[in-house]
């Protein structure tokens, strides 16, 4: 199995997962915070902080990868 195939099976796997409690309360918090900081955003302030959320989202995806590769070469060291 490729790396690549690998990954997208991985984070499938994991996306799929249930929440841990601590994850829901953190993004509770971060929804009630992004909520508090948005209400009285116009327009065009709203485009832009879209467009800053997907670019946070694909660095996010980045580091998943990243992170599933690492945890593949550490296991074939160990292999």
């Amino acid at each position: 199995m490729k790396n690549e195939t690998l990954i997208e099976f991985v984070k499938e796997k994991y996306y799929k997962q249930k929440m841990s409690a601590e994850y829901e309360l953190q993004l509770t918090k971060i929804v009630e915070l992004e909520n508090k900081f948005t209400k009285d955003f116009s327009k065009d302030k709203w485009r832009e902080y879209f467009n800053l959320d997907l670019a946070i989202g694909e660095l996010h995806s980045i580091e998943i990868e990243q992170v599933v590769e690492f945890v593949i070469k550490i296991l074939k060291e160990f292999h």
